[in-house]
């Protein structure tokens, strides 16, 4: 990983020498069809070598609605060479319903090796060491892992409830899921490793997990599962991809009926989440802004691997997973902060530092820095009655939640308003949620 100071340096020096050359705001019109195109290259000790990329195309029509656009199909395909797979199709159109907002989303996503800590925050105990394969109390570098595949079907629409006052708007939807879960299949991502950096054939957490009955049989291997969502959104915003006033307010319930679960239970979750936009300047190139989302089950059983699940109107990215993360607390674990209800916030000051047009298109430069906050308010019940007495403080430690707080800065590139290539780089305050994050991806994370 980046030496963090060798991160701030190189963003700092960036910053300086853009704000040097930069612009004033300008006006600008685009018209018709573009695209923004980035590869996917990376590398995992245990995953192996990353290829793929990503696609983004919009279509603006006449311009009318510029910054805003009339299309969105959005394309991604990606695998390492162990096999972890990711591929999605997403579109996004405000116009070919007339008067509703229509997103369709179709997500593949096997990965080898979620993230997996326990359940209820702090009360799940993080032993670094133990993925440490250089320290002494090494056990495995996928300890905290299980296997996942998930394919995923998501529809939502979203229209005026009074065209004269086109901030209210209502929403519906239904999201469709499939789960095939397990342990991490050892021998698959030792194939090609030298016997010195194999991965010992030891028990994971989710097989101690299972052993314990902490996990049920019925939901050890995932399932398919269907809910429905239905609620109000409040929307003042005045750019879609990059708000600098306004806010965006949305409140609904999902729900999953048992006649749509290959399980016998069935579930309702409250979801709230609030975003606010501030421009500090008259040229709108600063802006401050914050986002406050709780989530709440007002019944019914959730499969553990649903427990990190946030339901949204729209998904920026192929997964919509918290608390811990690229899109929740930049700099946490992935997964870290999982129960049955949560309160996420994130603060951002975002600062456009320079803008141009490049090759007949508009370009901007610009910088966010940010401090994000998660914290579990309603538990996941566990039967911990199982877990051996000599093994029992290694993984829980019966303490309530609290706080979970990181914070870090990031770089951003914009193309035409919308296609936006983000690099966050977030610090986790506490040991026992990680220590730190780089994120490359696309757009600000709300």
């Amino acid at each position: 990983m980046m030496n963090k100071k060798t991160i701030y340096t190189t963003i700092l020096l960036c910053v300086l020498f853009l704000n040097a050359f930069s612009q004033k705001d300008s006006t600008y019109r685009k018209e018709g069809f573009t695209l923004g195109l980035l590869p996917a290259i990376s590398y995992s000790a245990d995953l192996g070598f990353q290829y793929g990329g990503l696609t983004n195309l919009y279509w603006y029509g006449d311009g009318t609605n510029y910054p805003n656009y009339n299309h969105s199909l959005y394309l991604e395909y990606s695998e390492y060479t162990a096999g972890s797979t990711l591929m999605r199709l997403y579109y996004d159109s405000p116009v070919i319903i007339p008067g509703i907002r229509t997103t369709a989303d179709f997500t593949y996503f096997r990965d080898l090796a979620m993230d997996f800590y326990g359940f209820n925050g702090r009360d799940a105990v993080y032993n670094k060491n133990w993925e440490d394969d250089s320290s002494a109390e090494y056990k495995s570098r996928v300890f905290y892992r299980h296997h996942r595949e998930m394919f995923r079907v998501m529809t939502n629409f979203k229209g005026y409830i009074d065209v004269e006052k086109p901030e209210w708007q209502w929403m519906a939807g239904l999201v469709y899921f499939n789960f095939n879960i397990g342990p991490v299949k050892i021998d698959r991502l030792n194939k090609r490793k030298d016997d010195d950096d194999k991965l010992p054939p030891i028990d994971g957490i989710y097989d101690k997990y299972l052993d314990w009955n902490i996990i049920s049989e019925e939901e050890a291997q995932g399932g398919q599962h269907a809910y429905l969502k239905a609620g109000l959104s409040y929307d003042t915003r005045d750019i879609i991809a990059n708000p600098t006033k306004g806010m965006w307010t949305e409140v609904f319930l999902a729900h999953m009926p048992s006649f749509l679960s290959s399980h016998s239970g069935s579930y309702t979750r409250l979801n709230l989440f609030h975003r606010q936009y501030f421009a500090l300047t008259n040229s709108r190139n600063l802006t401050f802004a914050y986002r406050i989302g709780y989530q709440h089950k007002l019944g019914g059983t959730i499969p553990f691997y649903l427990l990190p699940h946030m339901s949204t109107s729209i998904l920026t990215s192929a997964t919509s997973q918290g608390l811990g993360g690229s899109k929740t607390l930049r700099g946490i674990s992935r997964n870290r902060v999982v129960g049955e209800g949560s309160l996420l916030s994130n603060i951002e000051l975002r600062w456009k530092i320079w803008r141009t047009k490049l090759f007949k298109q508009d370009f901007y430069l610009g910088t966010n820095y940010f401090v994000d906050m998660g914290l579990i308010t309603q538990n996941y019940k566990i039967d911990k009655s199982q877990v051996p007495a000599d093994e029992y403080d290694w993984y829980f430690n019966d303490s309530s939640d609290k706080p979970h707080i990181s914070y870090g800065l990031g770089l951003k590139a914009a193309l035409n308003e919308n296609f936006i290539v983000s690099a966050d780089y977030g610090i986790a305050t506490s040991e026992q949620d990680g220590t730190s994050g780089l994120y490359i991806t696309l757009n600000y994370l709300f």
